[in-house]
């Protein structure tokens, strides 16, 4: 297939012929109610996605950490990163993909 920042310009019937294009991800982020989770992590992730780096559908960004919140509450803090690099609505898309789960980090 063809590789991420080749020469040539990538379209999405392209992108349809590759395998992954048609299959689901699911990306877990640890510690993703920390600084570098809402500055850089997430950000990165919304990059990829906004240049169709990732699947069209089946996409699922889990992120987990200590901190209890629901998934609106950490949307609304990832929200003011993203919007530094695109539109509300399209921030809106790529939030609808992110969930939230809360637990330790120990064996128990």
């Amino acid at each position: 297939g063809m590789m991420p920042g080749s020469e040539e310009n990538t379209t999405k019937a392209d992108l349809e012929l590759e395998t992954w294009y048609r299959q689901s991800l699911s990306v877990i982020v640890f510690g993703a109610s920390g600084d570098l989770a809402k500055k850089k992590t997430y950000p990165a992730l919304f990059d990829l996605w906004v240049e169709g780096m990732m699947p069209d559908e089946g996409v699922v960004i889990c992120g987990y950490a200590r901190s209890q919140k629901t998934d609106d509450e950490h949307r609304e803090q990832l929200r003011p990163w993203l919007l530094a690099k695109a539109q509300e609505d399209t921030v809106d898309e790529f939030l609808k993909l992110c969930v939230y789960k809360y637990g330790g980090y120990d064996s128990e």
